[in-house]
């Protein structure tokens, strides 16, 4: 059935914990991060949440007398989009500082895989103590 030694079971178990741990640090840290850019030489400043939600949006005075409504409308939205991508860039860089390959999707929720995980363990066992 199984070639796997309660050891072996064991140590993949803490690697999913120790896996799990790494996720959920990941999360906390991912919750803190904000996306900042300017443009219009630095008269039009906009920050954005982790979440891609605007923080705040700053405009320096000059900025509406030296810019027509189409010019300014296109330079906000320039501004916001380029936070948004630093948010993206900043969440990619911590993902993978934790070892997590944001490319691969998980094959299921993590508390699932390890009900499954731990599920399969007490089969496992349960198995052996039977011979």
């Amino acid at each position: 059935m199984f070639d796997v030694t309660p050891e072996e079971l064991e140590k993949i178990s803490r690697q999913a914990d120790e896996a799990m741990t790494k996720l959920g640090e990941a999360m906390r840290n991912l919750r803190d991060v904000t996306g900042e850019a300017t443009t219009a030489g630095g008269k039009i400043k906009a920050t954005v949440e982790a979440d891609g939600l605007v923080r705040d949006l700053r405009l320096d005075p000059r900025v509406l007398r030296t810019m027509g409504t189409d010019e300014l409308s296109e330079a906000i939205v320039t501004a916001l989009r380029a936070a948004q991508l630093s948010v993206r860039e900043q969440m990619e860089k911590q993902v993978r500082a934790v070892g997590i390959d944001h490319t691969d999707p998980l094959p299921m929720d993590p508390a699932e895989a390890r009900a499954r995980l731990n599920s399969l363990q007490s089969d496992f066992l349960a198995t052996l103590q039977n011979r």
